[in-house]
């Protein structure tokens, strides 16, 4: 009979799926990516204001966008 996988087994698999290491562009050297999320406020027409909230992947030593 097999063991049962625990939740802790479970996020900690997914969390090494997730992770990737790519070369930063600005600095060369080796960075994981992480995910954020970037919210930032809009001005309607009408004087109101928006929030428009997405989630992204920056790398993790200088902030900045992942582009493929």
């Amino acid at each position: 009979m097999a063991k049962a996988q625990t939740f802790a087994d479970k996020a900690a698999k997914l969390a090494r799926k997730h992770e990737q290491t790519v070369i930063c562009p600005d600095t060369n050297k080796e960075t994981r990516l992480i995910n954020v999320r970037f919210v930032e406020t809009v001005k309607s027409e009408n004087g109101t204001y928006k929030f428009s909230d997405r989630n992204i992947r920056v790398y993790e030593s200088t902030y900045k966008p992942y582009k493929k």
